[in-house]
């Protein structure tokens, strides 16, 4: 797998990291995926029925506070405190660079994830849910879809705990999924799919304020593994 360091995204990092440490290789796999990502993500967005809180580039106020506490450069501040004030806020958030976006993205889900080590697309569907969802319901997505296409087949081997582990019983399930003549990978995709559907139906009936959501929502699901 090539790699490439892209000196336009590190250029637009706002924060104070020093060069070292902001230009790191990333592949081209994960370059592909995060512009395709931003482009569903959007700019900046402050709608009071969304649960997130003031969101730029997909990066909410309440995922900021989390992730950008990171002090990668060891001086003391958090390197996502961009105003400087001592605090993550929603001045920090509007002052976000595309480049920011892509360096939280790499370190905070990408590599979390080992986006790199998944089959493709498989690595791109888990990114854009692990975003969107969180790493957790993301790798609980994956477990629920492999069981859905495990359910075809009458030789397949025993359904998986969903539990959001990603070890060796999982990615044997998935494995088998993929080798499997009458499943492969389109039969994954479209599980995989298919749950997040499910879980969007399932939130917009939980919180009826976030049914106005639910029409985006389900278009992004159909677009998971397309790139």
């Amino acid at each position: 797998m090539g790699s490439e360091t892209n000196q336009s995204d590190i250029a637009g990092i706002g924060h104070n990291l020093p060069e070292e440490i902001l230009v790191q290789a990333w592949s081209t796999r994960y370059a592909s995926a995060v512009v395709e990502l931003l482009k569903t993500e959007g700019g900046f967005v402050d709608d009071p029925a969304d649960r997130g809180g003031t969101t730029k580039y997909g990066w909410s106020l309440r995922t900021l506070v989390i992730e950008g506490k990171v002090d990668l450069d060891d001086d003391g501040r958090a390197d996502f405190d961009l105003d400087g004030d001592g605090d993550i806020d929603g001045y920090d958030v509007r002052k976000l660079t595309r480049g920011d976006a892509k360096f939280l993205y790499h370190h905070c889900f990408w590599k979390r994830m080992g986006c790199d080590n998944l089959p493709r697309p498989v690595g791109e569907m888990m990114f854009d849910q692990g975003v969107n969802a969180g790493i957790g319901s993301a790798r609980r997505l994956l477990q629920l879809a492999i069981n859905r296409c495990l359910e075809r087949a009458a030789s397949a081997p025993a359904k998986l705990k969903v539990d959001g582990a990603i070890g060796k019983q999982t990615l044997d399930a998935m494995n088998w999924v993929l080798r499997w003549g009458a499943l492969g990978m389109p039969a994954l995709v479209d599980a995989f799919r298919v749950e997040v559907r499910l879980r969007y139906r399932a939130i917009a009936e939980r919180t009826p304020s976030q049914k106005k959501f639910l029409k985006g929502w389900l278009a992004r699901a159909d677009r998971l593994g397309r790139i």
